[in-house]
């Protein structure tokens, strides 16, 4: 499989079924211990992980295929090379068969989801993401399509930093408008956080080491 090199595939958990703590998708023996306990994917995200999947599965056969999710990319402005993209379904592809399932297109949510360090492999996660917001396909999202996904997950109290993650400070035009973004826009803010988390991580760790 193109992307997919000898050393990965030797990898730790390169199989269905081995535990989390030796699985190469959970990051680390220590991230393990996070996403031990899987948080509940909310009936609102269910339904719009189901919509997306649906979306997604143009071929209908209940399994998305690279070519299935270059095709959504190309959509967005995006457009991302086979072997990236096989690489993505790597990470979550645990019966080995190249292509994602709904089982494991949930499991992937839920594993991101459940996972403060920003380790868990991300790439497909933020895709299915965006396109949750993106209730009508229309390759942009507001801040007032991301409100009931993000109250969900994180609460009136964490609210207003998601959305800044998310817009940053300017989230409305001049014209007092909602400003959209795009999937590019999009994974830009989210893979600078993401950097952000996993130095902050990386720091605390070492200081707890150093303390010993």
């Amino acid at each position: 499989m193109a992307g997919v090199t000898e050393e990965m595939a030797k990898l730790p958990g390169f199989r269905r079924a081995v535990p989390l703590k030796n699985n190469h998708r959970g990051a680390t023996l220590e991230n393990s211990d996070y996403l031990a306990i899987k948080e509940n994917v909310q009936p609102v995200e269910l339904d719009c992980l189901k919509r997306v999947f649906k979306w997604l599965d143009q071929k209908k056969d209940e399994k998305l295929c690279w070519q299935e999710i270059s095709e959504a990319l190309v959509k967005l402005g995006h457009k991302t090379p086979r072997e990236q993209i096989e690489l993505w379904i790597w990470e979550v592809d645990d019966d080995l068969d190249n292509m994602v399932g709904w089982e494991e297109f949930l499991t992937m949510y839920q594993r991101c989801i459940s996972d403060p360090t920003g380790l868990e492999p991300r790439n497909l996660f933020l895709l299915v993401q965006f396109l949750m917001y993106d209730k009508d396909f229309t390759y942009r999202i507001s801040v007032e399509q991301t409100l009931q996904i993000l109250f969900v997950r994180h609460g009136r109290g964490e609210l207003d930093d998601e959305i800044y993650q998310i817009f940053g400070d300017q989230q409305k035009g001049l014209d007092g408008q909602e400003l959209k973004i795009t999937f590019s826009q999009f994974l830009y803010r989210a893979n600078e956080r993401l950097t952000k988390l996993r130095w902050t991580k990386k720091e605390v760790t070492n200081v707890s080491k150093k303390g010993k």
